[in-house]
């Protein structure tokens, strides 16, 4: 049965800005005084296997995780709008598309129901759709706060939809387990930690290559 609501991730999916935002980690955590390169490069593998979670939840997890330093809330908030400020200029790039998912939605948009459920921050996230000219494509763009699962709940909550019916693609591990808790069949892309979850012993995701020839009409929730 084909799902009838698809669940988009923007960046790692739609847009590919992962190089982009550690470069504005990189330049944010190095100009409050953190240049240690082995913090630097810890923060880096973290950030790459953890899309579908927040910049507030990253700089946290550098301080708290990292630099084993307390962090207040208000001074991690701080921070993230800060981050914003660094990457805004070069966030704003239709290049930063990824043409071959957007041929795809494109082309069945209108025969499906498709939401962004991102981790980015909201507000920073319906700007940059507009710019992008993407908005027409989607029932609604959401993005954090709140958490991925949150959001997802929220969207089925709001528009009372059928998880069984409904399908999450994404590209970290945050995403497969955030359509887990809420019983939405999941589909990775763009991920070789994905790709080599499928088949283990309790994973219930597929994977996918490319969108080429990808046909969501036949896509079966096993």
């Amino acid at each position: 049965m084909a799902p009838e609501v698809v669940l988009w991730d923007f960046d790692g999916v739609i847009f590919d800005s992962m190089h982009l935002k550690y470069e504005g980690f990189k330049a944010l955590f190095q100009k409050h005084g953190n240049k240690n390169q082995e913090n630097l490069k810890q923060f880096e593998v973290y950030h790459y296997q953890s899309g579908g979670i927040s910049r507030n939840e990253k700089i946290q997890y550098f301080y708290n995780e990292i630099l084993k330093t307390p962090i207040a809330q208000e001074e991690v908030g701080a921070l993230a709008l800060e981050f914003g400020t660094i990457i805004e200029q070069k966030l704003f790039d239709r290049g930063h598309l990824n043409s071959e998912v957007m041929a795809f939605i494109d082309k069945h948009y209108k025969n499906h129901v498709f939401h962004i459920a991102s981790a980015a921050l909201h507000s920073e996230l319906q700007v940059l759709c507009e710019f992008l000219g993407i908005i027409k494509y989607f029932k609604s763009v959401e993005g954090s706060p709140p958490n991925k699962p949150k959001i997802i709940a929220n969207i089925i909550q709001k528009y009372a939809y059928n998880p069984s019916r409904m399908l999450m693609i994404g590209d970290s591990v945050n995403d497969y387990e955030s359509a887990k808790a809420n019983k939405v069949a999941f589909l990775g892309y763009n991920s070789k930690v994905l790709k080599n979850l499928v088949g283990q012993n309790g994973y219930q995701g597929k994977y996918l290559e490319s969108f080429k020839g990808f046909d969501l009409q036949n896509f079966i929730k096993e």
